[in-house]
């Protein structure tokens, strides 16, 4: 093998070499200063001597047996120093600072003569204690000046680093070996979402042309950790697919060349597939059929690294690497993958405990509230107390004038010549001023008692106090037990844009912010579905196709931009498109077709916008099976209702569509505003209030008519006029009648509705806290309005209120909604997924869940039969191998039955041969789809099944 291959390791020998100098120099400066009996001395030695042994082995590993016995005579020489005095050895010492720039030339030509000769010149130096002679030298010149020869070993090591990387279908086994650490293992999927997201967005901003070398840095960081966590556990495809994609990464990183856009695509696949693989171990998905593909293909890459053939194709049509500009501050890269992970200690608690542990938060929250409700009025009964105890003491002061006026007059010089003077008053008097003086005590007394008393209830509020903010620093802390950053769906929703995208032939770029915001686990995961739904008609019915936006005179690709945020204790989700918008002329004319209004009725855009989130509601003819704005919008407007959230739609014609959802970051815990109307007090959450005014402010007006005819009152602050709303009627109490007067005396609460922003009136504005929310027990039946209740300190129970519920209104015709409802219901796809495995049943649910389909799940055919006997399918996909009832037997059974016989089945199985093929035929089956497939794949057997379904007529069993 050439002397070229090895100049790396000549490279990184130097770069040791000048990395350990100033080492040499510390101890070289002990060896000098240090006295002979010092332990320093001979710690420095040893020190020295070993740190040059290392260099000479290194040198022997690669072929240098020249460098090798140099390094060992230098050791020969050093113990001679210890044994030296004075300028001898200052001398000695001075003339160690001088070999390694020496060695650093010999590495640049390694057996080039001069330089060897240098070295050999070296160690003959008079300085130390025993030079070498003529003939060492020598000697030692013609090893160094030899050229390196490799060893076997190392030039086999040599051989497989340049042949080509292989792979084989075993490489992407997710087997977790039986002897795995469970505890490593439990880490590591604790730890891998995370990482997933985080790699996700770095491969998106790679693939966009977006990233610098610190993305490039930090994505590599990443698949190393997924390397190597994943080698410890012994789950091999992980780990191979992140060693070969670190080497990509690892190429970029140290040339900040321009990488293929191919690459850019090819990284992001692997980044869904990694994210697949994780979810799948975890139990959420089934493991990605396209793995070995994605493998081979980033291996593929890895093989033109290594050959160098990547850097020929950088060419005009590759994304280019930006680098951050010199002496500019950057945002901060994401973090080490697990370095928080790794400073804290996790443990699993049951989803149970967690639960109880919110009850007897509640419950403590409740108590503490009552104690602090009985403290201020034990507070202000003793302060009553106080001032009684003044009123006694001022009529005892009286009484005491008194006596000691009467006691004056009997005490007169001229009284005893009285001749009305009787002998025995002067005793009473005196019995009357011992009486009186122990009256004053006592009363002095009581006040000390009242005053301690005063000051005990003063102590105690100071203890309850701190017990409640004690109480909220642990009701913080067990809610934060179930937060989680949205950034956890990070990596599923662009992933859904990418597939819709793939489906529609549209380009998409989802551009997502405010993913470290925490909301409540639960609340997470019920939002997941509506904003798939919303990605998907983003794409589906706003996003145009890249002709049509240019010829609009927009960027091929589209934008969608989803914002997190937080407002109080509440979280505002903003989904914002550049596509067409919302055709309200359209919706208009569909409305009209449908009787849901009248030709003659009068619209704004708000009322039209709320018209798609009928069920049913499409402006399009043919309905397809991705999404329909409107088909599915009505599910983002259930499902956020269901979690005491609101939906806000609003759009500008050919310019986009921005929808805004509102809704608590807790179900347990809620920051509320107390108010009250008829004698009753309201809790309304903080997520639906813009603003509140006492009374007085703002302005009150009515337009379109007066206060005896048709009109609308308006409230008008800051130039912003708000539609009137009482709560009395609201809630089912007295209202006064209407009038200037009486509104500008009441307080006004500005609440987010779908229509816009309204004005509500109350009584009175009491309070704001957060509350512990409550059901209201299955016994009571769901109240219109009231999301639940909560406990005040004094036992009085408040409903919560959903005030965007009490204040929307019948849209129009309810018969003609209701049928509307009821076809959108029939014309649901709905898929029924059989397969014995778990996992894999679970990852097809969310696949075609995602993709906008109503779906359960069976474990086998006997399942699956019991299942559709109230879930009446448009298709089975099924396996072919299961327990009790196969695939095979299931579709025999299903054509045999006058309802099911057309049912469409798509088998899913590995089983490739033709003649499991032919036998799936021959029972039925319409489409047999082989281990590996991708996504897109088996939802295009998917489509293609539904519009054969779409003519047949299934009524599902009573």
């Amino acid at each position: 093998m050439p002397i070229d291959a090895l100049i790396p390791f000549f490279s990184e020998m130097r770069k040791e070499l000048a990395q350990t100098v100033p080492d040499f120099e510390r101890w070289a400066s002990t060896l000098s200063a240090a006295a002979s009996d010092d332990p320093l001395l001979m710690e420095a030695l040893e020190n020295y001597a070993s740190q040059l042994e290392r260099i000479g082995q290194t040198a022997e590993m690669i072929g240098m047996a020249g460098l090798n016995s140099w390094c060992n005579s230098l050791n020969g020489v050093l113990p001679g120093i210890t044994f030296m005095e004075g300028d001898a050895r200052s001398q000695a010492c001075q003339q160690l600072l001088a070999w390694p720039a020496l060695v650093d030339r010999y590495l640049q030509e390694p057996g080039n003569f001069e330089a060897s000769m240098a070295l050999a010149e070296y160690l003959s130096t008079p300085c130390f204690a025993q030079p070498f002679d003529e003939d060492a030298s020598l000697g030692l010149i013609e090893s160094m000046a030899t050229p390196p020869v490799v060893p076997e070993e190392l030039m086999a090591q040599l051989n497989a680093a340049e042949a080509p990387v292989s792979v084989s279908i075993e490489d992407t086994s997710l087997v977790v070996p039986e002897n795995a650490d469970r505890d490593v293992y439990s880490a590591f999927l604790d730890e891998a979402p995370s990482n997933v997201e985080q790699f996700s967005a770095l491969t998106s901003r790679i693939a966009a042309g977006q990233a610098d070398i610190n993305d490039m840095r930090s994505a590599k960081r990443i698949a190393h950790s997924f390397k190597g966590a994943a080698n410890i556990v012994g789950i091999r495809g992980i780990a191979a697919l992140g060693h070969h994609t670190e080497d990509v990464l690892e190429y970029f990183e140290k040339n900040p060349v321009k990488p293929p856009r191919a690459l850019g695509r090819s990284l992001v696949t692997a980044s869904d597939c990694l994210a697949q693989m994780v979810s799948y171990l975890r139990g959420d998905e089934s493991a990605p059929e396209n793995a070995f593909e994605v493998l081979s293909e980033i291996v593929s890459w890895a093989n033109k690294v290594k050959s160098g053939e990547i850097a020929n194709m950088a060419d005009d049509a590759s994304v280019e690497v930006a680098l951050p500009p010199q002496g500019v501050a950057r945002p901060d890269a994401p973090p080490a993958p697990s370095a928080e992970i790794e400073q804290q200690a996790t443990l699993r608690v049951p989803v149970s405990t967690v639960d109880e542990l919110f009850r007897l938060v509640g419950e403590m929250t409740t108590l503490i509230a009552r104690l602090e409700s009985q403290v201020a009025n034990v507070t202000s009964r003793a302060k009553a107390l106080v001032e009684h105890n003044l009123v006694v003491q001022q009529r005892v002061v009286d009484v005491e004038k008194l006596v000691m006026v009467r006691g004056l007059s009997l005490t007169r010089p001229d009284a005893s010549e009285d001749a009305s003077f009787d002998p025995l008053e002067m005793d009473r008097y005196t019995e009357l001023h011992g009486v009186t003086r122990s009256l004053v005590e006592v009363t002095a007394d009581a006040r000390a008692m009242t005053d301690n008393l005063e000051t005990s209830v003063s102590s105690l509020r100071g203890e309850v106090s701190l017990q409640a903010n004690i109480n909220k620093e642990l009701q913080y802390q067990v809610v934060a037990t179930r937060l989680a950053p949205v950034n956890v769906l990070s990596a599923r929703l662009m992933r859904n844009v990418r597939q819709t995208c793939q489906q529609t032939g549209k380009q998409a770029e989802l551009v997502i912010a405010g993913g470290e915001i925490e909301v409540d686990g639960d609340v997470l995961n019920k939002l997941a579905d509506p904003l798939l739904h919303m990605l998907r008609n983003a794409v589906d019915h706003g996003i145009e196709l890249p002709d049509d936006r240019i010829a609009a005179g927009k960027p091929a690709e589209g934008r969608i931009d989803l914002e997190f945020s937080r407002h109080g204790s509440g979280i505002v989700v903003t989904i914002r498109d550049d596509g067409k918008g919302l055709d309200y002329a359209r919706i208009r004319k569909k409305a009209i077709e449908q009787n849901l209004i009248s030709s003659e009725q009068q619209m704004t855009h708000s009322e039209l916008a709320r018209l798609v989130l009928l069920p049913g509601f499409s402006t399009r003819d043919q309905v397809s099976e991705i999404s329909g704005r409107g088909v599915g919008m009505d599910v983002v407007a259930s499902r956020l209702a269901n979690i005491k959230g609101t939906v806000e739609l609003s759009s500008i014609p050919g310019q986009g569509c921005e929808v805004v959802l509102r809704f608590q970051a807790s179900l347990v815990t809620q920051h509320t505003l107390l108010v009250e109307t008829g004698k009753q007090i309201f809790a309304i959450p903080i997520h639906y209030i813009k603003e509140a005014f006492p009374a007085g402010f703002g302005k009150i007006s009515l337009s379109g008519g007066d206060e005896w005819q048709l009109g609308e009152w308006q409230f008008t602050i800051r130039d912003a006029s708000f539609p009137i709303h009482d709560l009395a009627p609201l809630t089912g109490y007295h209202s006064l009648p209407p009038s200037v007067e009486r509104y500008t005396a009441m307080p006004k609460v500005l609440i987010h509705t779908m229509e816009g922003v309204v004005a509500v009136l109350v009584d009175q504005l009491l309070d704001s806290r957060s509350v512990m929310v409550k059901n209201m027990g299955k016994y009571l039946p769901r109240v219109h309005g009231v999301s639940g209740v909560t406990l005040l300190g004094d036992g009085t129970v408040v409903p919560l209120l959903n005030v965007p519920e009490l204040l929307a209104a019948p849209i129009a015709v309810t018969a003609a909604a209701a049928e509307l409802a009821a076809t959108a219901r029939q014309r649901t796809r709905r898929v029924l997924v059989v397969d014995d495995s778990l996992s894999v049943r679970k990852g097809l649910v969310q696949l075609l869940q995602d993709a906008g389909f109503e779906v359960k799940g069976a474990g086998d055919g006997m399942d699956a039969i019991r299942v559709m006997e109230t879930f009446m399918p448009h298709l089975v996909c099924t396996d072919m191998e299961m327990p009790n009832m196969n695939g095979l037997e299931l579709t025999q059974h299903l054509r045999l039955g006058e309802a099911t016989k057309n049912l469409p089945v798509i088998m899913i199985t590995s089983r490739s041969m033709g003649k499991h093929r032919q036998q799936a035929m021959g029972a039925g089956v319409n489409a047999y789809l082989t281990k590996p497939y991708t996504d897109a794949e088996l939802l295009k057997h998917v489509q293609i099944a539904m519009q054969a379904s779409s003519s047949l007529v299934m009524a599902a069993p009573a």
